[in-house]
């Protein structure tokens, strides 16, 4: 059966769905998958298979929701035909083996076998970010951090109309009735001081779009080919949904960590396009990295070190935006980048332009590591001068996981590293000598209290060289190797969270 009849079939089920009433049940199952203690309501049919798997997403996924989610909006017509709703367990059984059952045929018709290295990194970003980035404190509190500057709330209030503290007061109310109930009246009864049904507008218009409009850019992004089930979806920028149901206008939220990730990770993508952006968030990003560094490297034995200026003859230069310094013995050099992967990079397996654009750009700033250990090297760097025997290792830390476990993504981006050493006239020894690693702040944010106890070129070179280890995450590593003897992890910046939602008055 080919790709195209496949999705008839499941097209064919949708069809016969009422939109409102499968946005419910998708909001139950979603709501059961991300938030502990969650008690499905009375009129859903949840199989007892489900209920009893150690790992309920091998049977339902949270991207099989966004998936059905998106097929309904599309298609499902206004009420149920003929009774059949998700909230029968067979239909949305029916549906979900549908579109396993499509991209199995995908998976053949593509020939995407032949890639199985670069599937896993695009099941990993498919997948791995549901559970990694729920409704959590940790990045809650890291992007209030990362935004939380006068020039990007200035941003943030020309793009949207908000400033960050409204975004966030807002979009919290919003999640916190979420949790919840599964829609939410247009016009709201508001006691919140100094806030309206204007801001709540303008934060709508920032998160929603009516069912018709978010249904044509859906039915804009449709495509049957390799990229099916990983591509951008516009649900993600509009999250909550505008119908009318009995002369009342709503708005129903079917994947409530979809508008978490919208005012969190999200305000990223409304802002990006602003003069000045660019500049204002890299520098709150190595900021932040130097209070995480602050907060968990407390020994007397090491130091924490911030990027200086220098000169070398006429040129002016920086040292690396950190350095975490054990004594004469060892010390990493610390690189910030906001960079993140594109859509395409995670989504094309077929045309892989992206993926080495991307890798190149990260092979930029390892390689940019190394050229400042030059000038270490040779004496300039003001705040830690040379010492012979100290090991130097670069550590470019991301604000989003790149996810480089197993071999093919490493390789990669190992390949391009020593093309870029070699135009640069580095010498390839020091990729051996003074491995580098790449770390995403959410691994920094676990892995730096090892930083502390456990000698720096122990934990460096133990992963690098090691077989098995070099193709784990640097975090991972950590608590796998040093993680028994290692002390236990706090809670970041846990006084400003609790203040934060205190304000909020949650």
């Amino acid at each position: 059966m080919s790709r195209d009849e496949r999705y008839r079939q499941v097209k064919a089920v949708v069809r016969q769905l009422g939109c409102r009433d499968s946005l419910y049940a998708i909001w139950a199952y979603s709501q059961w998958l991300q938030v502990d203690g969650f008690q499905f309501p009375d009129d859903i049919q949840v199989h007892r298979s489900l209920i009893d798997a150690q790992l309920p997403q091998a049977i339902l996924s949270e991207f099989t929701l966004e998936q059905i989610a998106r097929e309904a909006i599309r298609h499902a017509d206004i009420l149920p035909r003929r009774g059949c709703t998700l909230r029968q367990w067979d239909t949305l059984a029916d549906i979900v083996n549908g579109l396993q059952a499509l991209e199995g045929e995908i998976y053949a018709e593509f020939q995407i076998g032949k890639h199985i290295h670069l599937e896993l990194m695009r099941i990993a970003h498919r997948q791995f970010v549901w559970q990694q980035f729920r409704f959590l404190r940790a990045p809650v509190i890291r992007y209030y951090k990362l935004f939380n500057t006068p020039s990007i709330d200035n941003y943030a209030q020309a793009a949207i109309g908000l400033t960050l503290k409204e975004i966030y007061t807002i979009g919290m109310c919003y999640l916190g009735h979420f949790l919840e109930a599964p829609r939410v009246s247009r016009v709201l009864d508001i006691q919140i001081p100094g806030l309206t049904q204007d801001h709540f507008e303008r934060f709508l218009a920032f998160t929603s779009l009516p069912r018709n409009d978010l249904a044509e850019r859906l039915r804009a992004e449709h495509s049957l080919d390799e990229g099916f089930g990983y591509r951008y979806s516009s649900l993600r920028e509009f999250p909550m949904v505008g119908m009318s149901y009995k002369g009342q206008d709503e708005f129903a939220c079917p994947i409530p960590t979809l508008l978490f990730w919208r005012i969190t990770t999200g305000l990223y993508y409304s802002l990006k396009d602003i003069d000045g952006f660019f500049t204002e968030f890299g520098s709150s990003f190595q900021r932040y990295v130097g209070e995480v560094l602050s907060a968990r490297v407390t020994s007397a034995k090491r130091a924490i070190l911030a990027e200086e200026e220098y000169h070398v003859g006429k040129n002016r230069k920086h040292t690396v935006d950190w350095i975490v310094q054990q004594g004469d013995e060892a010390a990493l050099f610390i690189e910030c980048k906001t960079k993140r992967m594109t859509w395409a990079s995670k989504a094309e397996i077929a045309d892989l332009a992206a993926l080495q654009k991307d890798l190149d750009a990260l092979a930029v700033a390892v390689v940019q590591v190394y050229k400042t250990i030059v000038d270490y090297r040779a004496g300039s760097y003001p705040q830690l001068p040379f010492a012979e025997g100290r090991q130097v290792f670069p550590m470019v830390v991301t604000l989003e996981d790149w996810y480089f476990f197993g071999s093919e993504m490493p390789a990669r981006l190992d390949a391009l590293v020593r093309t870029r050493m070699a135009a640069a006239k580095l010498s390839e020894a020091w990729l051996d000598e003074m491995p580098y690693a790449i770390l995403s702040v959410h691994e920094l944010e676990r892995a730096a209290r090892y930083f502390n106890e456990v000698d720096l070129t122990t934990l460096v070179l133990g992963r690098a060289r090691n077989s098995d280890y070099s193709r784990w995450g640097f975090a991972s590593y950590c608590s796998e190797v040093h993680g028994k003897n290692g002390p236990a992890l706090s809670r970041l910046f846990e006084e400003e969270h609790n203040a934060l939602f205190a304000k909020l008055g949650m």
